[in-house]
């Protein structure tokens, strides 16, 4: 079926449709060419700092022609800032309500068999009878196992193929260096940019691995799920030299909020984070204190990074359109949370700040009525899971907090949420971060609800969101 006029249709139209998607589920193996594929493209770290958003220092034109199709979301934020959990929220639809759910162990709650609870989105989509592939880093391995090999979403995937290549070992890839190398206690640059291949990194080598998969799953009858995770620009900052070259180092802006906020309460626990200053060696963090040398440097490396990953990203979608599949696939790009570059004199994320919260997402929906378009409606990442969920007439879990965006579509000028609410916690300190329209509210209590201990809040200029 040729999706062009798909959100062209009326909204009691499109009810129609989605209705008669939604109530029979195909059986396991069943074809049902009505629905669109779901191309899902996860990227670590990845803050709305893009040609698209407005940066224009930042060389991403592949995803800026994705947000020229698609729609851009200005204000959209993780449950919370840390790949794990952030990951673990937004694919199982759930809020944080345990302190588990809090860190990169979260997905250990879900046990190893699979019917416990609401059905993450996956497995969902496998049920309703998609093709589900996972690669790279879509929960926080970076195969779909975990430390032990157990699947870390039971029943969420018909294929989770693993190319570690030269870098021998799945849990290499994440912190990878070029030509096999990786993250050691004797080894460990917080900066790389040899003269290489982008296959000699691990991001390279996963989009020739999405695109084998996207030439095997268009051969298919039954519509595909495919998760494609991408490391960079998480640390360490490492990527073959010519993206490093696209940028003069001396040119590159430094944060417009560089400095520490004052009257922070105590309880916040304002820290640089250990990510950078403990795990990587080179960070040049003196006297706790950043250099504008290093400044620079630092954000060199993370938009070096953002400029090859675009262009791995650029690889599977030219894949996608010479298969002739972009007219029937959604394709998402998510940010799994944000990433202070300089801002508040940090480096890192684990924060209850803007800039650690609020991440890219954008959605190119076939028949797309505003390409485009942006949204400043607020939206939490909880939300992707039923908006895909309705616009590919699979079942949602009834009872979970993720509210559906499709609306956006037709309307993207629209409110969606009053508050955007993420989640934190320092030892036994727990956060919950409201963010309205303009203002930001941080509870602080002592231990998972318990006293209030202290409360921050933001006030946002109204064109301004950092």
């Amino acid at each position: 079926m040729q999706m062009k006029g798909f959100l062209r249709l009326g909204l009691p139209s499109l009810f129609l449709v989605w209705a008669a998607w939604g109530c029979q589920q195909p059986a396991r193996g069943e074809t049902r060419r009505e629905h669109p594929n779901v191309l899902f493209i996860a990227i670590d770290d990845l803050r709305p700092e893009l040609g698209c958003y407005g940066a224009l220092h930042i060389h991403s034109p592949h995803l800026d022609a994705l947000a020229a199709g698609g729609l851009r979301f200005d204000r959209q934020y993780a449950q919370v800032p840390t790949c794990g959990a952030s990951r673990f929220s937004m694919l199982t639809g759930r809020q944080p309500s345990k302190p588990m759910h809090y860190g990169n162990n979260a997905f250990r709650t879900l046990g190893n068999e699979s019917g416990e609870g609401p059905l993450p989105m996956p497995n969902a989509f496998r049920q309703a009878g998609y093709t589900t592939v996972c690669l790279g880093k879509i929960s926080h391995s970076h195969d779909g196992l975990d430390a032990k090999g157990h699947q870390q979403l039971p029943g969420a995937w018909d294929r989770t193929p693993t190319q570690p290549g030269v870098w021998k070992d799945n849990r290499y890839l994440l912190h990878g260096y070029a030509k096999g190398g990786r993250r050691t206690r004797d080894h460990r640059p917080i900066v790389e940019a040899l003269d290489v291949a982008d296959e000699d990194y691990p991001d390279g080598m996963l989009a020739k691995q999405a695109i084998r998969e996207l030439e095997r799953l268009s051969t298919k009858a039954q519509p595909f799920f495919l998760a494609v995770g991408f490391f960079k620009p998480h640390l360490p900052f490492a990527a073959p030299k010519r993206y490093w070259d696209l940028y003069d180092r001396d040119k590159i802006p430094l944060s417009p909020h560089p400095d520490k906020p004052r009257h922070l309460p105590e309880v916040n626990g304002w820290v640089q984070s250990g990510e950078v200053t403990r795990n990587y060696t080179g960070a040049g963090y003196e006297d706790k204190h950043w250099s504008e040398a290093e400044r620079r440097r630092l954000r060199h490396g993370y938009f070096a990074c953002v400029s090859y990953v675009d262009a791995q990203v650029g690889k599977v979608l030219d894949t996608l359109d010479r298969l002739g599949h972009r007219d029937d696939t959604i394709v998402v790009v998510w940010g799994d949370h944000g990433w202070h570059l300089g801002d508040q004199a940090l480096f890192g994320k684990h924060t209850t700040f803007e800039a650690a919260l609020r991440s890219t997402l954008i959605l190119c929906v076939p028949g797309e009525k505003h390409a485009g378009a942006s949204t400043r409606a607020l939206v939490e990442s909880l939300d992707i899971y039923p908006t895909l969920a309705e616009l590919c007439g699979v079942e949602f879990p009834k009872g979970l907090p993720g509210r559906s965006f499709v609306p956006l579509f037709e309307d993207p000028t629209r409110a969606h949420r009053k508050l955007a609410r993420s989640w934190w916690r320092r030892g036994k300190r727990f956060a919950v971060s409201d963010r309205s329209d303009t203002e930001r509210t941080v509870t602080w209590t002592q231990g998972l609800g318990g006293p209030v201990l202290d409360v921050e809040h933001y006030a946002f200029p109204q064109k301004e969101d950092r």
